[in-house]
């Protein structure tokens, strides 16, 4: 029943949100250009920001996201790279303070979407390694954060995937910090091969930032050291904080053609 009760609210009420914010986006865009000083593509990423924010801070009003995370605050701008498990994790960034600006694929296709992110200045894996280098480079200087899922895609089992070394390479290349963030309870609300949300409660966790270090290591092995270190820190934060088996929950009953990773997800090595 709790179930049930939950989508028949949380689908009208994304709807809402999202027709609404389309009408004010003028206005919206309008008031950070004037007031705030900011570019077209940083009033989006701003505005896209706030629409996520309302989404997983006001409109879940009975469990909220929450962000948890040490004494430090966060580094911004940086590179954050964070466990991939549902459909809901890119609007649960909503919930940082920061602006914003992912590196991804699938989004740009859809309706809608797709034409937003291009104004906002995102970032399309599918335009190759040099754009993003390029690219990402000069969102970070402009002060955008950036979101990379290093695993590439969602995890089908729940468990960490092998990380990629875009991210990696572009701290190294810029000197930027990446930003292991470890996403807790989406798994449970909205896993792949899924289309409706199962009540439950999601933790953002922000460890400490991982800056480049100069070194007499080759460049190869400064960008390994950093990935091994972010996913070593996103995987024991899983373990600690997963309250039990993934496995043994969500995907039981799963259909092997649910589970089977869709082609717009499956990137290079790099990213």
């Amino acid at each position: 029943m709790n179930k049930l009760l939950l989508n028949i609210y949380i689908w009208p009420a994304f709807c809402l949100v999202t027709l609404v914010g389309l009408l004010l986006l003028p206005l919206i865009l309008a008031t950070f250009i004037l007031f705030f000083q900011r570019n077209l593509a940083s009033a989006l990423r701003r505005t896209i920001g706030l629409y996520g924010w309302v989404l997983v801070r006001v409109v879940p009003f009975m469990a909220p996201v929450r962000v948890e995370s040490g004494p430090q605050k966060i580094t911004s701008p940086c590179i954050i790279v964070a466990n991939h498990n549902s459909a809901i994790d890119p609007y649960l960034f909503g919930a940082l303070p920061i602006e914003n600006c992912f590196v991804t694929s699938w989004p740009f296709k859809i309706p809608v979407y797709g034409p937003l992110m291009r104004l906002a200045g995102y970032i399309n894996i599918a335009d190759g390694w040099e754009t993003i280098l390029q690219l990402g480079a000069q969102r970070l200087r402009e002060g955008a954060s950036l979101s990379i899922w290093p695993e590439g895609h969602r995890s089908r089992d729940g468990r960490l995937g092998r990380f990629r070394k875009g991210a990696f390479q572009l701290a190294f290349e810029t000197g930027y910090p990446i930003l292991p963030v470890s996403i807790i309870g989406s798994d449970r609300i909205l896993p792949p091969g899924r289309r409706f949300l199962s009540p439950g409660r999601v933790r953002i966790i922000l460890h400490d930032p991982i800056f480049p270090e100069e070194s007499d290591k080759s460049p190869t092995e400064q960008i390994t050291a950093m990935r091994d270190q972010a996913r070593a820190v996103i995987e024991k934060s899983l373990a600690l904080n997963r309250p039990k088996p993934f496995q043994d929950t969500v995907y039981r009953g799963s259909s092997p053609a649910s589970l089977t990773t869709r082609p717009c997800e499956q990137n290079p090595d790099v990213l």
